[in-house]
C-alpha cells in the first residue's frame, strides 16, 4: 500500500513538475534574448517557500578583465539599501533607544524645519525635505566623495519642499539622516552596525556597506548601454549614498534578508507592521507596496551609476524574485514578473521587441495632455502627460517626465519601464498597462 502511495505521490510531483521546468527554460529563453539584445546583464534569482527554485546569471562582472557573473558576483543594492536602514531603525525603536514621533532637531537642528520632521515622516518621505541629489554640483561632488559634514551642509541650504505629513514626495535626503542618526545611536559607523544587526545575525556573508569596486572580491563593475555597445560607469564614491544606497550583496543574500524581514527574525510585529503600513500609496517604511497580478506585493527597487536593482516578496504566495542587474536597458518591471509568472507555471510575458513605431504631429499629440487620476487604496494617484512638440512625455512625478513612443494615434509605450498607455479622447480617459499590474482607467482632470 504504501509503495502505491508512493508511486501516486512521485506522478503527482512529476506531472505539476513539467510545466513548471517548461517556463524555466522559456524564462532561460526570455532572459537569453535580452542578453543577446544588449538590454540586461545580471542575475535573476526566484524563491518560494524559502527556497531557490531558479537563478540565472548572464553577461559580465568585469567586461575588460573577461570575468563573468556568477553566483558569486556582487552588486551595488542601490536604493534596497532604504529597507535595511529602515529595518535597523525599528531595531533600535524595539530596544527603546529611538521613537517614531522623535524630531530631526534632536539630532541634526540645523536641516531645515527640523523641529516639525519626525524619524517616522523621514521613513515614510513625508518630511518634505529636498532631494539632494537634485544639488547643481551632484555630478561632480559624488564621484569625488563627501564628508558627512559636507552632506549635512548642502541639505541645509536648501529648505522643504511641503510640510511634513502634508504629502509623500520621494528623496534620499530622508535616509541620508536616518543613516547618520543610526550612526549617533549607536555610535559607530553604518557599516558596523548593519554587520551586528543583519549581517551577522542572518549569517550573510555576502553583505557589506560598499567601497571602491574590487574586482578580486567577485564585485560587478557597472556599465551602460550606448547604441547597442557597452560603456562602462562612472563609479559613486561610496563616502556619499549612505543609508540611502550604500550596500553590497549577492541577491541570494538578499532573498535571506527579506524573507527574514517577512517571518520576523528582525523585528517585533508591531515595529514590521508599522513598517509594511500604508499610509500614503506606495510608500511604507523602506518599503514600498504594489501588486502582481491582484496580489499584495512588496519591496524596493534602484539605480546607482550603472546598476539597476529591484526585489519583489509576495506574501501570499511566499516568493520572492530579485534582479541585480550590472547593465540594464529594458523594463525592470517586465523580467521580475516573468520570475513570477514562471513560478506560477504561467504563460511570460513576452519581450517588448520587433515593435512599429510611428511619428504623430504636434496637433496629434497635444490633445493627449493633461492630468489623469484614479484613486487606490484610497489615495489619488495622478499621472501626468506633457506634449512637447511632437513627442508626448509623462510619468506619475510631474518632475521627472519619460519619453514615449506612438505605436498607433492614441497608443504609446516606454520600453525602459514596460508601461502602455491607450487614450480615448472622447471620453477623456487613459487605460495604464504595465506587467504585473492589472491594467487601470485613469480619468482626465477637468
Amino acid at each position: 500500500m504504501k509503495r502505491l502511495q508512493l508511486l501516486v505521490i512521485f506522478l503527482l510531483t512529476s506531472t505539476l513538475c513539467f510545466p513548471q521546468q517548461d517556463n524555466f527554460k522559456q524564462l532561460d529563453s526570455f532572459f537569453k534574448t535580452l542578453s543577446d539584445n544588449n538590454k540586461v546583464m545580471g542575475t535573476l534569482v526566484v524563491s518560494k517557500n524559502g527556497q531557490v527554485i531558479y537563478d540565472k546569471s548572464i553577461g559580465y562582472a568585469s567586461v575588460s578583465e573577461g570575468k563573468k557573473i556568477t553566483k558569486a558576483s556582487k552588486f551595488r543594492l542601490a536604493s534596497i539599501t532604504k529597507t535595511f536602514t529602515a529595518t535597523m531603525v525599528y531595531q533600535l525603536v524595539d530596544e527603546g533607544k529611538l521613537k517614531l514621533t522623535d524630531k530631526l532637531s534632536s539630532h541634526f537642528p540645523q536641516i531645515p524645519n527640523a523641529e516639525n520632521i519626525t524619524i517616522e515622516n523621514l521613513l515614510t518621505h513625508s518630511s518634505g525635505l529636498y532631494e539632494i541629489t537634485k544639488d547643481a554640483g551632484f555630478k561632480t561632488w559624488h564621484l569625488e566623495g563627501a564628508t558627512r559634514e559636507e552632506m549635512l551642509a548642502r541639505m541645509q541650504k536648501y529648505p522643504g519642499v511641503f510640510e511634513p505629513n502634508e504629502k509623500c514626495k520621494y528623496s534620499n535626503s530622508n535616509f541620508l539622516l536616518l543613516g547618520y542618526i543610526i550612526e549617533n545611536i549607536e555610535k559607530t559607523s553604518y557599516a558596523e552596525v548593519l554587520q551586528k544587526r543583519i549581517a551577522d545575525k542572518l549569517n550573510l556573508k555576502n553583505t557589506y556597506y560598499g567601497g571602491k569596486i574590487n574586482a578580486t572580491n567577485n564585485e560587478c563593475v557597472s556599465y551602460k548601454y550606448k547604441k547597442g555597445t557597452l560603456t562602462q560607469s562612472e563609479e559613486t564614491d561610496m563616502s556619499v549614498p549612505g543609508g540611502a544606497g550604500g550596500i553590497v550583496a549577492t541577491p541570494y543574500d538578499l532573498v535571506t534578508f527579506y524573507e527574514s524581514l517577512f517571518t520576523g527574525e528582525l523585528m517585533s510585529s508591531e515595529s514590521f507592521s508599522k513598517m509594511i503600513t500604508i499610509k500614503k500609496f506606495p510608500y511604507g517604511s523602506g518599503i514600498f507596496k504594489g501588486e502582481m497580478y491582484g496580489l499584495d506585493s512588496y519591496g524596493h527597487g534602484g539605480a546607482i551609476d550603472g546598476f539597476a536593482t529591484e526585489i519583489t516578496y509576495i506574501p501570499e504566495e511566499k516568493t520572492t524574485i530579485v534582479l541585480l542587474a550590472n547593465a540594464l536597458n529594458y523594463s525592470i518591471s517586465d523580467i521580475i514578473t516573468n520570475g513570477f509568472l514562471a513560478s506560477q507555471n504561467k504563460d511570460l510575458v513576452k519581450p517588448m521587441a520587433n515593435m512599429t513605431f510611428i511619428e504623430l504631429t504636434e496637433q496629434q499629440i497635444q490633445p493627449f495632455a493633461g492630468e489623469y487620476e484614479y484613486f487606490i487604496e484610497n489615495e489619488k494617484v495622478s499621472f501626468t502627460i506633457v506634449a512637447e512638440g511632437n513627442v508626448l512625455k509623462g510619468s506619475p512625478n510631474p518632475n521627472m517626465l519619460f519619453k514615449f513612443k506612438a505605436i498607433k494615434n492614441n497608443e504609446f509605450v516606454q520600453e525602459k519601464f514596460g508601461i502602455h498607455l491607450k487614450f480615448n479622447l472622447k471620453e477623456k480617459t487613459l487605460i495604464f498597462s504595465q506587467a504585473g499590474i492589472n491594467p487601470k482607467t485613469l480619468t482626465k482632470k477637468q
